[in-house]
């Protein structure tokens, strides 16, 4: 049986191919591929992020895994009175939460995998030790990020040394990152939440005004999700419950399949409607998110992989906005992320648990509950709009994955109008919104690996020189 790998990144494609070619499973390969990501995309992920994760296989029942964490308990309205804010701003160590990227990898390790840890991160430490290539995507991030990040005595050192940001094929090295992962393979997750590099996160948080203690991080674990599906095209359909976005995605499918938009040529005025209820219905309303919305730029990366005997992962990680809270802490050579920001998103107050999170892995399973697609989208509001997008372009007109991904976009944006790639069906209905800016997310940039009648396929964005790999 072949195997399958797309990542956003060339150098986490190629860890992953490495790993399944060597015996590895899926959940090895992710786990790997996703620490190179820490290390390669730091505008988009790394280890003080969330992350989420379904693991499926053949003979197993889709497991979901919720990696992220809760808002600080001392981060109140009361409290932002207090400080003299109406609300969470947008960067900074007021917007951190409990990050649970790393112990969600390790706990996804170890319950599925067959990979020591600290060979699952050695990939990665050694491209933070001896230095990697910036590409695009990190090299467009600190040139829109480097008047906010070049000040931080971190980031500013990294991605916008001597005040210019850091250009396409520059080299980079974080040896204190390197020192980091070093510490997390020998220590394990646990560092992060109880040992030496949780004191760090929290005495860089608290320095810069911030909510999160010691018992905040103490008392994190990834746990098992109530994963929600509905039948589409004679699939299900596996998303992630409140408060992710993935009911979004879930209700715009399920109004789709009872209605006649998708019968014979697509109705993607129908599609464009369905989605954007289900935006409403899940509490993720573009047209609700007005000014102090401060929409992030570059947030997110996500990751597919099926090996060779049918196990599937599909995992996105974040911290949120470009380069998260901009806050870098020097232990961890890198920033914390800003997720409590997603309450000025959506204009809510702090309350007890977790944040809403825009981040949202999805997983297709076949009539006799095999895994068939591993599907997922970095952008924010973008996310659920393209994953309905993708899913009708593969199950209803039966395109192959690369030119599902390619295929034009609409997006509805922050205020609610739409905007439209070229080319689009919708554009002699809507030919303003080819005019429209889309905003810093874009279109979203999607990846997937699956089955189409009954041979694996995969594909991965163009739109952030994504890099998708079959392998025999």
């Amino acid at each position: 049986m072949s195997a399958g790998v797309a990542t956003s990144d060339p150098r986490a494609t190629d860890a992953a191919a490495v790993v399944l070619d060597a015996g590895g499973n899926a959940v090895d390969a992710a786990v790997t591929a996703t620490f190179v990501l820490y290390v390669v995309e730091p505008q988009s992920c790394g280890v003080a992020g969330d992350a989420f994760a379904f693991v499926a296989g053949p003979a197993l029942v889709p497991m979901a895994y919720d990696g992220s964490g809760a808002l600080p308990r001392a981060l109140t309205a009361e409290r932002l009175a207090a400080d003299g804010l109406e609300g969470v701003p947008p960067r900074g160590g007021r917007t951190a939460t409990v990050p649970g990227a790393v112990h969600l990898l390790q706990t996804v390790l170890a319950h599925h995998g067959t990979l020591a840890w600290a060979e699952a991160i050695g990939p990665a430490l050694a491209l933070a030790r001896d230095g990697f290539e910036v590409r695009p995507s990190l090299a467009g991030a600190a040139r829109r990020a480097a008047a906010e990040i070049g000040g931080d005595p971190v980031l500013g050192r990294l991605y916008v040394p001597e005040g210019s940001p850091v250009a396409e094929g520059s080299v980079v090295r974080n040896p204190a990152l390197a020192d980091c992962l070093a510490t997390i393979a020998r220590e394990g997750a646990a560092v992060m939440y109880r040992g030496a590099l949780a004191g760090a996160l929290v005495r860089t948080v608290q320095d810069d005004g911030g909510y999160l203690n010691g018992d905040d991080l103490a008392a994190h674990e990834t746990v098992e999700a109530a994963a929600e599906h509905v039948t589409f095209r004679g699939t299900e359909v596996w998303e992630f419950p409140l408060p992710t976005q993935g009911p979004a995605v879930l209700h715009a499918l399920q109004a789709l399949e009872s209605g006649s938009a998708l019968g014979g040529e697509i109705d993607w005025s129908a599609v464009l409607d369905a989605t954007r209820a289900g935006m409403v219905a899940s509490g993720f309303d573009p047209a609700a998110m007005g000014p102090r919305a401060t929409p992030a730029k570059g947030d997110t990366t996500y990751l597919a992989v099926v090996d060779h005997s049918g196990m599937a992962v599909s995992l996105i990680t974040s911290v949120f906005g470009d380069f998260g809270s901009h806050l870098g802490v020097p232990e961890l050579g890198g920033p914390v992320h800003n997720r409590a920001t997603t309450l000025r998103m959506l204009h809510r107050a702090p309350a007890p648990g977790k944040p809403p999170h825009t981040t949202i892995p999805a997983l297709v399973t076949a009539g006799d509950g095999a895994p068939q697609l591993c599907l997922g989208v970095a952008g924010g509001i973008m996310q659920p709009q393209t994953q309905v997008q993708v899913l009708i372009r593969v199950l209803c007109e039966d395109l192959a994955l690369q030119a599902a991904i390619d295929a034009p976009r609409f997006k509805i944006c922050f205020g609610g109008g739409v905007a439209l790639e070229p080319g689009h069906p919708l554009v002699a209905a809507l030919p303003a919104a080819l005019q429209k800016d889309p905003g810093p997310e874009g279109f979203g940039n999607a990846q997937a690996v699956g089955w189409r009648h009954g041979i694996l396929d995969a594909g991965a964005d163009p739109r952030r020189s994504g890099f998708a790999r079959l392998l025999p």
